[in-house]
């Protein structure tokens, strides 16, 4: 009887065995139960794959490395979960170069993604990069930024350090496809550019090219303005880093320019923005040991689409402040502002720097940028966005706090992908370690002094034992 009892529970014990063995292989189960959710996808993403309607291929041109594949492989996997006609393969230039060479990859490996006739490439991967190319595929056309020159503005595709072209290369990886524009031979900016940005121009512009430019703006286009300081000094030893930065070039020399860029204040007057005289410093800033008195760090911004998602704060190297006059038939917001801290310096800086009463001087909170949404015959509204800054996002100082994150959000907000805009990494909360000066102190005192000399007594204690045993 005990021998019948014991082959039922062995046999039962195997079903059950081989029924979770049969679930395991047809269903996959997973709960994230880390804190920011890291190994989950996003919102944004889960949208992104929601929309796309044709199935995708991924080809991973890559070594034999098991590590670097895995890790692919794992990161494709929740997108597969999500929508399954994602297939991937791998293709080893190693073993197969003629058809690495047919696909023309990149000689340290990348990622093909095609689908809907349309192909996009990547050199590195992450959720954000890839989401970024999928939102492309399913895009209907490419994003096209056209950034104005012929009056020394920044640019998108020269390497010096005051110029855009590290951000432009991000603007890339996201589908924003950035030119450059001139109105002298140009006059009439082409349908197809979804964002004009007129980047802190030093020379001053032709009346043809003013009209131009009031013209365009007139009849509806996106527009980003960047005004700028007279004057630019050198990188702050202590600037707020979050990742390595290169310097690209030396640092060209620059100019001074007008309170509203040469020439351009016909078009300060159509949007009712201008600056104040001097540059903005702020009192708070200057706690983190910035080497520039008129480097501004913010850390919280005006509720806006943009800013939503910035998790550090964001470097303003010699920002102006903007004189906002509200117009009627168009929504202005405040984008970016500065603390009570903080005044317009009209002095030199030089010796201590206090704020004047007895001056032309504003004290804050000062506004550093704003936006601007107009109705269109179409149905859209009309995009606007004027910061009193360009060095947020020139290559030098692109790599500081939150520079990188809120410059991508302001042109996809600009062009009008505001799904885009959901798309948000929280941070892990434990990345970093955040200490008091006292816990610091604290636990320098222990790890340095308390437990060397808590060992020492042991020591001697010991010691003292073995002498008297």
């Amino acid at each position: 009887m005990g021998t019948r009892i014991h082959l039922l529970l062995s046999l039962a014990t195997l079903l059950i065995v081989l029924t979770l063995g049969w679930f395991a292989e047809r269903f996959s189960v997973g709960v994230d139960l880390t804190a920011n959710d890291r190994h989950s996808l996003t919102a944004g993403t889960v949208a992104t794959l929601a929309s796309l309607t044709t199935p995708i291929e991924i080809l991973a041109v890559l070594g034999p490395d098991a590590t670097v594949r895995e890790a692919v492989r794992d990161l494709v996997d929740r997108y597969r979960a999500i929508k399954p006609d994602l297939q991937l393969s791998f293709l080893n230039p190693d073993t197969d170069p003629a058809q690495a060479r047919a696909l023309n990859a990149a000689p340290g490996g990348e990622l093909i993604i095609s689908g809907g006739g349309r192909e996009q490439r990547l050199n590195s991967l992450d959720e954000r990069s890839l989401t970024g190319a999928l939102r492309q595929i399913g895009r209907e056309g490419t994003r096209r930024l056209a950034f104005i020159t012929g009056h020394r503005e920044r640019s998108p595709l020269a390497s010096t350090n005051h110029d855009w072209l590290l951000i432009a290369q991000r603007l890339a990886a996201i589908g924003f496809e950035s030119s450059e524009l001139s109105f002298v031979t140009t006059p009439v900016v082409p349908d197809e550019i979804d964002v004009l940005v007129v980047a802190a121009p030093l020379d001053p512009w032709f009346p043809g090219e003013i009209a131009s430019l009031v013209e365009y703006v007139r009849r509806g286009g996106n527009l980003l303005w960047l005004l700028e300081t007279s004057t630019h000094s050198k990188i702050p030893a202590a600037a707020i880093k979050d990742g390595a930065q290169t310097a690209i070039q030396a640092e060209s020399p620059l100019v001074s320019t007008t309170e509203t860029g040469p020439g351009l204040s016909l078009l300060a007057t159509e949007l009712g923005v201008d600056t104040l005289p001097g540059r903005v410093i702020d009192t708070a800033s200057q706690s983190l040991n910035l080497d520039a008195p008129d480097f501004v760090v913010l850390s919280a911004f005006p509720d806006h689409p943009v800013t939503a998602s910035l998790r550090s704060a964001l470097l303003l190297p010699q920002v102006r402040a903007l004189n906002v006059t509200p117009l009627a038939g168009q929504t202005t917001l405040p984008l970016l502002a500065s603390p009570e801290s903080s005044w317009t310096e009209t002095g030199a800086l030089q010796g201590e720097v206090s704020f004047d009463n007895n001056s032309s001087e504003v004290a804050g909170p000062l506004i550093l940028g704003a936006t601007i949404e107009r109705p269109r015959t179409d149905g859209d509204s009309q995009r606007i966005a004027i910061i009193g800054d360009a060095d947020f996002a020139a290559s030098a100082y692109l790599g500081n706090g939150s520079n990188a994150a809120f410059t991508e959000s302001l042109f996809v907000w600009l062009g009008g992908d505001d799904e885009a805009l959901a798309f948000v990494t929280a941070p892990a909360p434990d990345a970093e370690l955040v200490m008091s000066p006292r816990s610091i102190a604290a636990l320098t005192i222990v790890c340095l002094f308390g437990i060397p000399v808590l060992l020492l007594l042991f020591a001697l204690v010991a010691r003292v034992r073995m002498a008297r045993g």
